[in-house]
């Protein structure tokens, strides 16, 4: 996978083709995976570019903000437990 923070910005903005880039490219690589395997993957790769300095809260914010009506209430409460956590790397 490309880095995370490509998919979540161009310029500060998001871009609605990267998100579907981005899950096209992780439902491609994880075909058959359950959805647990898919958050710790999409997890691990914000939780890197965190730490190398190229992801910022911002960005996880824009993530979150597109991904987020795509979702049901239990998805979306999950999905906000793992942004704060990312934020707090």
């Amino acid at each position: 996978m490309e880095d995370f923070n490509d998919y979540v910005k161009n310029g500060g903005e998001p871009i609605d083709k990267n998100l579907f880039d981005l899950v096209n490219s992780l439902a491609s690589k994880y075909d058959g995976k359950n959805q647990n395997e898919l958050l710790m993957a999409i997890y691990k790769e914000a939780k890197r570019g965190k730490q190398a300095g190229t992801l910022t809260n911002a960005d996880i914010d824009n993530f979150a903000n597109m991904l987020s009506p795509f979702l049901d209430d239990k998805k979306r409460s999950m999905l906000n437990k793992i942004v704060g956590e990312l934020k707090k790397i």
